[in-house]
């Protein structure tokens, strides 16, 4: 949930639930993804849990479909 992203660097119950949510994956062999990652604290701290995936604004700005094919 992006609410628990979001906030992973200022709320200690987020991280504990998704810590546990990203150990629960692995132990079934599934991929995680961390979606709302807006900035580098964040982002090293979804690193440190070791999810697998990650999207958000801290990489890049939503674009338009067609500028990938304009030219």
């Amino acid at each position: 949930d992006g609410s628990l992203i979001k906030n992973l660097d200022k709320d200690k119950n987020a991280f504990i639930v998704v810590s546990t949510i990203v150990e629960f994956s692995k132990k079934l062999g599934m991929k995680t993804i961390a979606e709302f990652v807006e900035n580098e604290e964040i982002f090293k701290i979804v690193k440190e849990l070791g999810i697998d995936y990650s999207q958000g604004y801290y990489f890049s700005q939503p674009k338009d479909i067609l500028e990938n094919y304009k030219n």
